[in-house]
């Protein structure tokens, strides 16, 4: 009797054990998915609060002084915070916009320059992990650059600066020497995230993506609308593939084949849709 309670227990915990095993991924990517959906929502208010908390009479009043005796100027806000030497303050909230509004033009800058040096950096993975710009100096201090979003697999991921091991434990990055992603002709920014993670769901169900489908990028200022137009699988030593297409408003993105494996990139490109009346 005593040795089949034995049995008993451990049969009662070898049970457990597998049930535990079966559930743990899905316990997992569901924990994971409120986490990042949290992360998401906190990024929204955050660059809610950044506007809303700035005052700008003040830079507006400067600027329109400027202009008014010289006309052909094209003074920024950008060139405000230059100027004055403005930089982020965690407690001062007065030129939050001011100082996303210089990163912006820096974005705009850094992807201009990039088309016109070339893009052999992106071949060095130690370049591409280093975030391409520090978002804390721009008043940004969750290190959240928006969200990446695709309806059709529902998809919607945190987007980090710097392809780097720690970034892709949390959602999707960007990688560095590639164009950043605010849109704009000549530009293709690459964005790449796990597939096959434990306990996660970050780029595993892109495969299930089809041409013509939609995908969406978030940053501070607006959400950019892009179509699927190509698809292939690739060698890792094939990152030429990402680069920027002359004429043309790409983004591309990247994750392990087959699954479970890093043998080659499962590649995603996707163009910027034509804007329709409603979007506008």
């Amino acid at each position: 009797m005593k040795k089949f309670g034995i049995l008993l227990t451990i049969g009662v915990i070898l049970v457990i054990t597998g049930i535990g095993i079966i559930l743990f991924p899905h316990i997992s990517n569901s924990m994971n998915e409120e986490r990042m959906n949290e992360t998401i929502d906190e990024y929204e208010e955050n660059i809610s609060q950044l506007y809303n908390d700035t005052d700008t009479e003040d830079i507006a009043r400067v600027i329109a002084e400027i202009k008014e005796k010289n006309p052909d100027t094209d003074y920024t806000v950008a060139d405000y915070v230059r100027d004055n030497n403005i930089t982020a303050d965690e407690n001062e909230k007065k030129y939050n916009w001011a100082l996303i509004s210089l990163l912006r033009k820096q974005m705009e800058q850094y992807n201009k320059e990039l088309l016109e040096r070339g893009q052999y950096e992106l071949n060095d993975p130690f370049s591409y992990e280093q975030s391409s710009f520090l978002l804390n100096t721009y008043s940004i201090y969750d290190n959240v650059f928006g969200h990446i979003s695709a309806p059709s697999i529902d998809m919607d991921l945190p987007v980090y600066l710097g392809a780097n091991q720690y970034n892709m434990n949390f959602g999707a990055v960007h990688l560095s020497y590639s164009s950043m992603p605010i849109g704009g002709e000549n530009t293709n920014a690459v964005f790449a995230a796990h597939r096959g993670y434990i306990g996660r769901i970050f780029f595993d169900n892109i495969v299930y993506l089809n041409e013509g489908d939609d995908v969406y990028i978030t940053n501070p200022w607006e959400k950019l609308h892009y179509k699927v137009i190509e698809i292939e699988v690739i060698s890792p030593y094939d990152i030429d593939r990402c680069y920027i297409q002359e004429g043309r408003d790409l983004i591309t993105l990247l994750t392990c084949h087959p699954y479970g494996s890093n043998e080659y990139r499962y590649m995603v490109i996707c163009e910027r849709a034509e804007e329709t009346e409603n979007e506008e």
